[in-house]
């Protein structure tokens, strides 16, 4: 490696990103972090280490070979490659051949063959996927479909051959800025993650542990520049290191601000009181979504269960009622659901709600419009109480819930007009936790329509006036 180069000083994140190896594994890492932290750096500097890891051959000579993967070729070329030449220049660290975008990593008695290569058509993922590596290294790895990761996988390990003394340490590592939760990629680092896989987080942009600002223009200032002219979500995405969400649509409830109202401790419900389950039902999908309402007048969500193919005596014997037990030992339960789980299925005339009332206390309007249950989703959202939010959420316990109400339960938008297309929001894996909130929501609403009605003191819900017939509540 040249010797202009070798003083390289990576930041902390960088730098157990780069060093902390397990050897002789099959192993995994991952990097997340703001624009301008040093992440792509730490890619080649990782491959330095790691070749240098390698027993020699038989020839005294260390080899390796890796593929660098990027989405498409332009960016490829125009941001992978020269980053790349910038730390490993021709005829100093090693040679290039363009024609075979390759390049020959020497230093010391280590040869690493880096191969440079696009996913734009199938023929290159073909091309890709043909290889036999020891490493893989994929620069904005969340651009890339986990299908290819997978796939990728199994080339690893393949070079040196084992009549050479094979590979001492094979795997694969990326980098990237985070994208959104409806990316795979979100759940596979966040939920999915196995053992033999690291996922390193930097710290913000605007953090006092911010990363490489030694290297940026105008230092701590280059990121408060950056954010100029920039909407919120780009600057938590990109500055932030904050998983965004997907703005193809519209929220459904735009009030949601998730540093309010998702609780940063777990919480703990009243065993004095009901706990009220919203219920959205379907074969496809459904969701309950668990929750009180306090004295105070806050809607505390304490936890979800999400499930498809499912009908309504399995899901009550193998998902619910166990539920319950665990969570909620010796509750009094009430299930608010969809005013359409009341319909008489077409095979034994039976409706969802026949089947829960025989285990359960059932609740719920006659109308079905997604309208009102929005105007109660939206007393909480929009509303502080004397002890803070009215709306809380168990984050640990509701992750599926928080992700439809950040973005993921949307409408979609038109994008050539901006504007949504059509009343309803898109059916989707978060339409069901966000139809059952409503639920929930509605029922507090309902009860709080019913005290004012009869003189009672309303702490809670107070909807606004509604033209046509009332909802009746059963």
């Amino acid at each position: 490696m040249a010797a202009n180069r070798i003083d390289y000083t990576p930041p902390p994140t960088i730098k157990e990103y780069i060093l902390d190896h397990t050897p002789a594994a099959l192993f995994y890492d991952w990097i997340v972090g703001p624009v301008g932290s040093g992440k792509t750096t730490g890619l080649f500097f990782k491959l330095a280490y790691m070749a240098k890891q390698q027993k020699p051959g038989p020839d005294g000579i260390r080899r390796t070979r890796a593929v660098v993967v990027r989405n498409t070729a332009p960016q490829l070329r125009d941001t992978t490659i020269v980053s790349w030449n910038y730390w490993f220049k021709d005829g100093q660290a090693g040679a290039w051949r363009a024609t075979e975008s390759k390049f020959t990593l020497r230093f010391d008695d280590v040869e690493c063959e880096v191969l440079f290569r696009p996913l734009d058509t199938p023929d290159d993922v073909a091309r890709v996927l043909s290889l036999e590596v020891t490493f893989a290294i994929l620069d904005e790895f969340v651009q890339i479909p986990m299908e290819i990761v997978d796939a990728l996988s199994a080339r690893l390990g393949r070079f040196p051959s084992m009549k050479d003394g094979g590979a001492t340490n094979w795997g694969m590592w990326g980098s990237s800025n985070p994208s959104t939760e409806d990316n795979p990629w979100y759940d596979y680092l966040h939920e999915n993650l196995p053992e033999n896989a690291r996922y390193f987080l930097q710290p913000s942009g605007f953090g006092e542990n911010a990363e490489n600002l030694a290297n940026l223009p105008g230092g701590r200032d280059y990121y408060t520049n950056q954010a100029k002219g920039k909407s919120n979500a780009w600057v938590k995405q990109f500055i932030e290191a904050e998983w965004g969400y997907s703005i193809a649509g519209k929220p459904v409830v735009p009030t949601f601000n998730a540093d309010m109202h998702v609780s940063p401790s777990p919480l703990k419900f009243d065993p004095m009181q009901p706990i009220v389950i919203g219920f959205d039902p379907g074969l496809g999908g459904s969701a309950f979504i668990f929750g009180q309402e306090d004295l105070h007048g806050r809607l505390r969500v304490y936890g979800e269960l999400i499930q498809s193919g499912m009908g309504a005596e399995r899901l009550i014997s193998e998902r619910l009622k166990p539920y319950l037990r665990r969570r909620f030992p010796n509750a009094r339960v009430i299930i608010a659901p969809d005013p359409a789980a009341a319909n008489r299925g077409q095979s034994d005339e039976k409706s969802v709600v026949d089947v829960l009332r025989k285990h359960f206390d059932i609740k719920y309007d006659t109308n079905n419009r997604l309208a009102p249950r929005l105007d109660a989703i939206e007393h909480y959202t929009a509303r502080l109480t004397d002890v803070g939010p009215a709306l809380l959420i168990d984050g640990r316990e509701c992750p599926v819930l928080v992700r439809a109400l950040k973005g993921g339960w949307r409408f979609v938008l038109d994008p050539k007009r901006d504007v949504i297309k059509g009343s309803e929001p898109e059916k989707n894996h978060y339409s069901h936790p966000g139809d059952a909130l409503g639920y929930l929501a509605r029922h507090y609403a309902k009860l709080a329509e019913r005290a004012e009605r009869y003189g009672g003191r309303v702490v809670g819900f107070k909807p606004p006036v509604q033209s046509g017939s009332g909802y009746h509540f059963r």
